[in-house]
């Protein structure tokens, strides 16, 4: 299982700060990423924690984790919250939060809980048996919990559960059974409700394009993926056009897609199917808007497709999203 290289980067970064050799780190890993930092770089599950278990061994320090997400300064999720800004309810902004999460620290599991008066996210790490996972799991909290005090504001109440807190511990944590995030969905989705001024349609493919960078896909329909989501503005480019990026005939595109089963037009079916399903979220698109995004004609034919894709028409869809 590979894990988004940025991590272990800042990781690596607050351990050097607090006098660990870099090329120490460097040499636990076999083969690095030429550049840590970069966003589509990423290292195998095993390589993060042989560098956690030597940062952990040499620090004397059990909150380190949460030190080194107080240390990091980065735009943390950064396109994640970009377009959370133009949500409209917190199950919207949870869920890029989330699908980032699944993409980016895949061995870290999130289960959501909303109820009137909080929202609770759970964060497990199912695979792994490991004293480490504390230091993973603490992060995570930290991380996210920044990212949240992002959207909302910073006289939120965010409170942070570790089974292993103690006065040690920043002010925001609190001793819990399980490792947790919980706040208040009334200011979270206030806050959100102010900014509705950046175009979800143009990020929304970069989004989709991020996470299917952050899981690669060698096989030639992975490539075509990508082109088509590299090239939307907000619309996807056509067969000839995708075939012009490749330096191929439109037919040896389709003969190459052949030999992996799958044909251009179910490929780039499924790219607007997942598009629409983010769209969908958003109210301030109307069903003949997001037609109109994806390229169709008429929403009628929109509306065709939506229902072969998920059983039931994009109105009542949307309400069972947005309940």
């Amino acid at each position: 299982m590979s894990i988004l290289a940025i991590h272990l980067y800042h990781f690596m970064d607050y351990a050097r700060v607090r006098g660990i050799a870099w090329q120490d780190m460097l040499l636990l890993l076999p083969d690095p990423p030429e550049d840590l930092l970069n966003e589509q770089a990423v290292v195998a599950e095993e390589e993060v924690y042989a560098v956690l278990k030597f940062i952990d061994d040499k620090l004397d320090d059990k909150c380190w984790g949460i030190s080194c997400a107080h240390f990091i300064s980065l735009k943390l999720l950064g396109l994640i919250y970009r377009i959370s800004l133009q949500v409209t309810t917190i199950q919207e902004a949870l869920h890029y939060l989330q699908s980032y999460l699944v993409a980016a620290v895949p061995i870290v599991a999130v289960d959501t809980t909303l109820k009137e008066e909080s929202v609770t996210l759970k964060f497990t790490i199912n695979n792994k048996a490991s004293s480490l996972n504390r230091i993973l799991l603490e992060y995570t909290l930290a991380v996210v919990g920044r990212e949240l005090r992002m959207m909302a504001g910073e006289d939120t109440t965010i409170t942070l559960y570790s089974p292993h807190c103690n006065d040690l511990y920043p002010a925001a944590w609190q001793a819990g059974d399980e490792y947790t995030v919980v706040f208040e969905p009334v200011v979270l989705k206030a806050a959100l409700k102010n900014t509705s001024h950046l175009h979800v349609d143009i990020l929304v493919p970069e989004y989709l394009r991020m996470i299917v960078q952050l899981q690669p896909d060698v096989s030639f329909a992975g490539k075509v993926k990508t082109i088509l989501l590299s090239m939307s503005n907000p619309q996807l480019p056509n067969i000839q056009e995708v075939s012009e990026a490749l330096y191929l005939t439109p037919r040896t595109l389709q003969r190459r897609l052949g030999a992996e089963g799958v044909t251009f037009r179910e490929v780039l079916e499924e790219i607007k199917k997942q598009i629409c399903a983010l769209l969908l979220r958003h109210d301030r698109y109307s069903i003949s808007g997001i037609s109109t995004i994806l390229g169709y004609a008429e929403p009628a034919a929109f509306i065709h497709s939506f229902k072969k894709w998920y059983g039931d028409s994009p109105d009542r869809m949307r309400k069972v999203m947005n309940r």
